[in-house]
């Protein structure tokens, strides 16, 4: 099978061919609406050989691969403060693409959120976080909780603040989809980040329909190795029992796993990861997954079949790194 989807060269595989076939729309009379709140990165990646570069990231992974893979059947609205000083050049991308909707996108005076990544031999990395935007406030998201899905991805640990989050859950009868991501990371005056549980990271919880986090993220909210599978999967439930019906968790080279409930029971299901040949760039492959299982989710209603697919692609998303592959161009950031 000839196909490119979310513009990420695809193999022609057995397994592949299932995932793409299965994923035809439900029956609607209208496009599916999606908000995406978060923040839009710059992003300066050095890696284990010296070898540096310079793109855009945040949820552009997420919204850039939505508006790849579909045309008019889905509509994603970015909601994000924007620093002024790349506010022109991300507008000037985005536009090109019919299906995203830029009205949630607040410019914002002083430099944008500038994220300095560094990979060592063993793909580990250090963050440093330069400049940071404001919250997102309630007013801002308000226009989009009528949309079929509201996905939050904390890309810095302070997009947006719990009181916000309270009141969106309050007003809306969207679900709500989760990424942790950065909400377990602390930050020092010079910008290093940490990793640091918050406080109140069960009331975060409690507001998600679907929680999505990596296994470290789950290891620093658990306070545990979660080394054997009866420990992990007890930590699932926890969380399962805050009020989230799926819960995602992505392992890089082991896959993912996907927790979820079948009437009292906690059901377990396991992906194996893609096997890459070329990997580039880790960077941005959870974000990939989230949107992938959104989008195969929104289609087929299928917890298992949308985890496959959502591993999929953050695997396909491994060849390459920053956003030019999703644009078609070199943004030369």
């Amino acid at each position: 099978m000839e196909c490119e989807p979310l513009g990420l060269p695809i193999e022609s595989k057995s397994k592949t061919k299932v995932l793409h076939s299965s994923l035809g729309f439900r029956f609607i009379m209208r496009p599916i609406k999606l908000a995406v709140i978060g923040t839009i990165t710059k992003d300066t990646i050095t890696f284990p050989n010296g070898k540096v570069t310079r793109s855009f990231g945040g949820i552009l992974y997420n919204v850039l691969p939505l508006a790849q893979a579909t045309q008019q059947d889905i509509i994603i609205s970015p909601v994000c403060n924007l620093g002024s000083d790349i506010y022109k050049r991300v507008i000037f991308y985005l536009k090109e693409f019919d299906n995203i909707e830029l009205s949630g996108i607040s410019r914002v005076g002083g430099k944008n959120n500038h994220v300095h990544l560094f990979y060592d031999r063993r793909w580990h990395k250090k963050e440093i976080l330069k400049n940071l935007v404001p919250k997102i406030e309630f007013h801002q998201v308000k226009p989009y909780l009528d949309s079929d899905y509201l996905l939050i991805n904390f890309i810095s640990g302070f997009d947006i603040g719990l009181d916000t989050l309270r009141k969106i859950k309050a007003k809306t009868h969207s679900p709500i989809f989760i990424d942790v991501h950065s909400l377990i990371l602390g930050i020092t005056k010079n910008g290093k980040r940490f990793f640091k549980a918050p406080a109140l990271w069960r009331e975060y919880l409690k507001i998600a329909d679907i929680v999505q986090m990596n296994f470290k993220e789950m290891q620093i909210i658990s306070g545990s190795h979660l080394k054997p599978e009866n420990e992990m999967k007890e930590f699932a439930r926890t969380i399962l029992n805050l009020g989230p019906d799926i819960l995602l968790v992505t392992r890089g080279r082991k896959g993912a796993l996907l927790y979820y409930k079948k009437s009292k029971k906690i059901i377990r299901y396991q992906t194996s990861a893609l096997k890459v040949r070329d990997f580039v760039d880790p960077t941005g492959c959870g974000d990939v997954f989230s949107s992938g299982f959104l989008l195969a989710y929104l289609k087929t209603s299928n917890t298992e079949l949308s985890c496959e697919y959502a591993n999929f692609l953050a695997g396909m998303k491994s060849r390459f790194s920053g956003i030019e592959m999703f644009l078609g161009k070199n943004i030369g950031v």
